[in-house]
């Protein structure tokens, strides 16, 4: 692909920090916040991926509310911003930093709810 490509992503997180993970998208708060983030994030044009399991872990029901992010062994999300005129231009800095305010809130997330393992 050519081009300009932005992602955010949570990505080779420390050992034991997969756990902490899945217990916060478990959680009722946690989970919650972070299947709206996904949301709002693929509702602006970012694809979602990450290093996924094919089902949800063991100990969480293939029936879980959150069974997909459950999945996840990290979490990205990434569109192209393409390579139009634009990109040689300072308007190529705007487009960027419109790209880091989509995504703040998806790497944020595990900031705040998955703490380093101990």
């Amino acid at each position: 692909m050519d081009g300009l490509r932005v992602q955010g992503a949570w990505w080779y997180p420390d050992p034991g920090q997969v756990d902490v993970f899945r217990r916060a998208v478990a959680s009722e708060a946690g989970g919650r916040e972070l299947s709206a983030i996904v949301k709002d994030v693929r509702h602006k044009g970012y694809d979602i991926s990450g290093d996924l399991m094919k089902r949800p872990p063991r100990g969480y029901p293939a029936a879980h509310p959150r069974a997909d992010p459950l999945r996840h062994r990290s979490l990205i999300a990434a569109r192209s911003l393409g390579c139009e005129e634009w990109l040689h231009t300072p308007e190529a800095v705007e487009r960027v930093l419109s790209a880091a305010t989509d995504l703040d809130a998806l790497p944020m997330w595990p900031a705040h709810h998955v703490k380093r393992a101990t």
